[in-house]
């Protein structure tokens, strides 16, 4: 008897090497969109953006989302101190700030926050969406000063589903709250979330979640391959 194929939603677009490579493990990836993500673009937020290019700051990223926001705004290439989450974030830091560096990574906001606080930093900028959780904010409350700088918006996009599927990635909690609104998820169902916060939005919709060991959808694959026995 033939293997069963494994029947995947994923919540964002994915790469089409990583759907090739998923597909050779016997795992089908669909992919479909429950948020958008625009970047915030004006006078205001570019030049407050463009007032910091030539400042050694302390910047704060935890999505990839907010880094390519940021670079879309400034017209050169800057010298920061960047605190960021480990994974596709980091990845994007790498890439449009090559003269920047990376002082420490985490997995999650909360780890984050805490070497920030550990280095001792007091004045950080954290470049982020509208839809950003309180977790640096509320860490960081009476340890640091922080700036807060809005750079693109979040917006859920609704899909009601007919298919069933064996498995579902969720890379945000603004993709959870956007999926859950319109679709119940089956106990049988494995969710995998992207980090802890994520993992954390689908507790009340579901109890059989698997978080991925770095924040990034080649990590979430590997888990995918896990789970099903796929490797």
């Amino acid at each position: 008897m033939q293997n069963k194929r494994i029947q995947i939603l994923s919540t964002k677009a994915l790469h089409e090497a990583l759907l090739t490579e998923a597909a050779n493990h016997e795992i089908d990836i669909d992919c479909l969109a429950f948020i958008e993500t625009i970047p915030v673009v004006n006078n205001d937020i570019t030049d407050a953006v463009n007032l910091l290019k030539d400042k050694s700051i302390t910047a704060i990223f935890t999505s990839s989302r907010s880094v390519t926001a940021v670079a879309e705004l400034l017209d050169r290439d800057v010298n920061w101190n960047i605190y960021c989450l480990f994974g596709a974030t980091k990845e994007q830091v790498q890439i449009h700030f090559p003269q920047s560096a990376v002082h420490a990574t985490a997995t999650d906001s909360a780890s984050l926050a805490a070497k920030i606080i550990e280095a001792g930093i007091k004045n950080v900028y954290f470049f982020c969406g509208d839809k950003r959780m309180d977790t640096i904010p509320e860490k960081l409350a009476g340890k640091a000063n922080l700036k807060e700088l809005v750079v693109y918006t979040t917006h859920e996009v609704t899909h009601t589903l007919e298919q069933s599927f064996d498995g579902l990635l969720f890379f945000s909690p603004s993709a959870v709250k956007s999926f859950c609104s319109t679709n119940h998820i089956d106990a049988a169902t494995i969710c995998f979330a992207v980090g802890n916060t994520t993992a954390r939005s689908l507790q009340p919709f579901t109890k059989n979640i698997i978080t991925a060991a770095t924040a990034s959808a080649e990590a979430m694959i590997d888990k995918v391959k896990e789970a099903f026995n796929k490797i």
